[in-house]
């Protein structure tokens, strides 16, 4: 039986990541925005639901539509949020469809740094 020598030096390629490789990046600067902004909104909320206790008809009036407009921001952005992860998953599973070996290099990769920061 012939045995065969594999050289690992000729099977090294170079790794490529997809044209939309900032895509995470992004996602995760937007996703970063987001939460500020939804902080900021509750806060608000926050503040105009406990002047509303202590306001008169009017200003309760005011401040339930200043709230109704910042539940609508909050949906919107959430919708926008949620547009943003599905086109991120679905670029995900393009490139993982198109590149199966390097997405599974890029795998075994991670957990070789996962696992060499959870040793020490």
């Amino acid at each position: 039986m012939n045995r065969v020598s594999i050289n690992p030096k000729n099977y090294q390629r170079k790794i490529t990541m997809p044209k939309n490789a900032n895509t995470a990046t992004k996602f995760a600067d937007d996703r970063a925005k987001l939460v500020a902004d939804l902080k900021l909104l509750i806060e608000d909320a926050k503040v105009l639901t406990s002047d509303a206790g202590e306001a008169t008809t009017e200003k309760a009036e005011e401040l339930r539509d200043q709230l109704q407009d910042v539940m609508a921001k909050l949906k919107t952005e959430g919708e926008q949020v949620k547009e943003k992860a599905v086109d991120t998953k679905n670029d995900i599973e393009k490139y993982i469809k198109k590149n199966p070996w390097q997405s599974v290099g890029i795998a075994v990769l991670a957990g070789v740094v996962i696992d060499r920061i959870m040793r020490d």
